[in-house]
């Protein structure tokens, strides 16, 4: 392992906006720095109360000739190179406020790596940067090159699974990249033995995500109202707000559902905690949107496994790198009602089965998501970078 000296090393973290509510897994990295004192800069502070207390947040201004340089850089090479040699005015602040006095910056989201790569100039300071899904699915997709000009000014990047770390390849980058799961507090989560209902009481379904098209919400809806038509006592809790919760009421009303299924909105992280706690299983029927997004991951997931309840989940994505079916979930295949409905059957069913897969899902989630160890092997690579 790297000896380091007793040092207090700064990173700066930029995002264009901090701190969106469903954006735990940033806030969380943050929080856990023990080698770095962590500084955030962004052009919008919202949710200022989400901020972690280890870090100092710093309002910078938006440049309109920003969004000039993006456009340029994807139509004409000649025209970009013009509009790189214009500063913007956030680089005068910077360049004044934290020059000297920052070790490491690191971007959050790739579409980021464009107003970062001038703050690296100015503070000639390493840069790295952390991809998480959107940014790479959607965004190349439109853009196949857009993420090109990263062999020039990044020293490495960070993605949340293999499944993210191959598109992001497939996309001519070619600089080092790391997998690192980032994760959760397992302090936070305490196991309790998993209690399998009986066939015959109450079945509780926990769903966490955003209601948007990617995490496939009707489908567990459609699987709910498939169990309620073969007599189970059940109810299905969906956690969190999006675009599409009126055409989720619709289907919810439409399906007669509205006693067994409570969209409940976006809930404060201790409410979501009891939900999880209280819950007998959790599904995750995530889907590939339209325009091309996945989940990477699905941290939703990891938390219901920290929680000791056994997952249900799409096999998309980055998902089957950790849901290993039979073992620590159960995989279904996406846009399907009827599979969801009889993998849950199966469960309800095979109380052994689901003790089983709660135990190990668990020990899994110890093993490779625990934020504690994985932002020390972050630091411990910038530090590498740093002893050069």
């Amino acid at each position: 392992m790297l000896e380091v000296p007793n040092m207090n090393f700064v990173i700066l973290h930029f995002h264009d906006t901090f701190f969106k509510i469903s954006e735990t897994f940033i806030r969380r990295q943050i929080a856990h720095h023990v080698k770095f004192r962590p500084i955030c800069l962004c052009f919008s502070l919202i949710n200022k109360e989400l901020a972690p207390k280890n870090a100092r947040v710093y309002l910078i201004p938006r440049s309109p000739i920003d969004r000039f340089r993006f456009v340029s850089s994807l139509i004409s090479q000649r025209l970009s190179n013009i509009l790189t040699k214009i500063p913007s005015l956030y680089e005068l602040y910077i360049k004044d406020r934290f020059f000297g006095k920052v070790d490491v910056i690191q971007t959050h989201f790739g579409n980021n790596i464009f107003y970062s790569v001038r703050l690296k100039r100015k503070l000639k300071t390493p840069l790295f940067a952390f991809f998480y899904g959107a940014d790479v699915f959607i965004l190349t997709k439109r853009y196949p090159t857009i993420y090109r000009y990263c062999n020039e000014y990044l020293e490495g990047a960070f993605t949340t699974s293999e499944f993210l770390k191959n598109k992001l390849k497939e996309c001519d980058v070619d600089i080092p990249i790391q997998v690192n799961r980032l994760g959760i507090d397992i302090l936070e989560w305490p196991y309790n033995d998993y209690v399998p209902p009986s066939p015959n009481e109450q079945i509780r379904i926990i769903n966490v995500g955003r209601l948007v098209e990617m995490k496939g919400h009707e489908y567990l809806i459609g699987a709910i109202k498939i169990l309620k038509n073969r007599g189970y006592k059940i109810e299905a809790i969906i956690i969190g707000d999006g675009p599409r919760r009126r055409i989720l009421e619709h289907l919810v009303e439409k399906l007669s559902l509205s006693r067994e299924v409570k969209l409940v909105g976006v809930l404060r992280f201790e409410e979501v905690k009891s939900y999880l706690y209280s819950g007998s299983f959790f599904v995750f029927p995530s889907v590939v949107s339209r325009d091309g997004n996945v989940d990477a991951l699905g941290y939703a997931c990891v938390e219901a496994m920290a929680a000791g309840l056994p997952v249900v989940a799409s096999n998309v994505g980055g998902i089957p790198e950790y849901i290993i079916h039979n073992e620590t979930g159960l995989l279904v295949q996406q846009r399907s009602s009827k599979q969801i409905a009889e993998t849950i059957e199966d469960l309800i069913n095979n109380p052994t089965k689901a003790r089983y897969i709660s135990r190990k899902a668990r020990r899994l989630v110890e093993s490779e998501f625990d934020i504690r160890k994985n932002v020390e092997r972050l630091e411990l690579e910038y530090l590498k970078y740093l002893s050069l």
